[in-house]
């Protein structure tokens, strides 16, 4: 029996031994790291989920082309704006942070909603976004319902001009879907990025994002969609 034990003492104390529990304790703080994550992302909200901003707000939401728009309050003047978006996310990072959405944040006059290029960078195919964009519409129905949303298009780009054609594709299917939507619009931010075919000088010097030539192009796109969705009264009263 004595020796039994010792034997399992010196297997335990053995360098293998050492490594296999090093390994283990490892793997559990991976993993408890990893549900830890899952948790935060659960019941994280989106970005500025403050005090609402009255009777006249906008939300952004979407990826980094909206979290970059550092000039958005002063270009959709006097609209008041909430930048909700997070830079560098995808639709799977967007629908649980929507999800998230409280009361006290208030009720936006429009989400603008700017979804899709990161997906289709990363190889999500298009038919996988507009599944998990009808999601993010389904969200809307129960936590904003009646809101009406302007989605904009897909923009081209020389850093991914590899992606064009399914960006062509998304929005393509963006304009058929978004029909079928109650309270949902398309603004069409690709046709004025093209100047004579070619894209312009609106791109900062990574090739993707927008520069301030570039944003005065959303702007302009998004005021006209606003004045030609939302009642008069509503336009005269909040951007006059």
């Amino acid at each position: 029996m004595s020796q039994g034990i010792v034997v399992l003492s010196r297997i335990d104390a053995s360098p293998f031994a050492k490594l296999l529990m090093a390994l283990l304790v490892f793997a559990v703080i991976i993993v408890g790291w990893r549900l830890y994550g899952r948790y935060r992302e659960s019941h994280a909200a989106l970005p500025e989920a403050g005090v609402a901003k009255g009777d006249c707000a906008l939300w952004f939401v979407g990826s980094s082309s909206i979290h970059r728009w550092t000039s958005l309050e002063k270009d959709m003047a006097p609209w008041a704006t909430e930048n909700r978006g997070i830079n560098g996310a995808v639709l799977t990072d967007i629908l649980p942070r929507f999800a998230n959405i409280k009361p006290g944040e208030g009720r936006p006059r429009a989400l603008i909603l700017y979804v899709g290029e990161n997906d289709i960078a990363s190889g999500v195919p298009v038919r996988t976004v507009m599944r998990q964009m009808a999601q993010l519409f389904d969200l809307r129905d129960r936590l904003l319902p009646d809101v009406p949303v302007l989605l904009l298009s897909a923009k081209p780009s020389p850093g991914r001009a590899a992606f064009l054609g399914e960006q062509r594709l998304f929005n393509a299917a963006a304009q058929h879907f978004l029909p079928h939507m109650r309270s949902a619009y398309y603004g069409d931010i690709t046709t004025p990025l093209f100047a004579d075919g070619k894209l312009g000088d609106n791109y900062q010097p990574d090739g993707v994002h927008m520069n301030a030539h570039g944003y005065a192009i959303w702007s302009d796109v998004v005021r006209q969609r606003l004045h030609a969705i939302l009642p008069p009264d509503v336009t005269r009263h909040c951007a006059p």
